[in-house]
């Protein structure tokens, strides 16, 4: 599970279907992201990044434990 993408997204205080429309997907494919049962396109990984203030995509993929 990318973690660090729920903390982004709550540390904004941004609801799923608020982030989900900011990056054009449903929020059943963002959940897909998050908890990697598909692969987030590259075009979507800068996207995230950019809707995060700059946040690096590697912060964002990071895995917690």
């Amino acid at each position: 599970m990318f973690m660090n993408i729920e903390v982004e997204r709550l540390r904004r205080y941004m609801s799923k279907a608020e982030m989900a429309g900011s990056l054009a997907v449903s929020v059943d494919m963002l959940n897909d992201w998050i908890f990697q049962r598909q692969a987030i396109p590259a075009a979507k990984l800068r996207a995230l990044s950019q809707l995060f203030d700059g946040c690096s995509v590697d912060y964002l993929l990071r895995e917690r434990s």
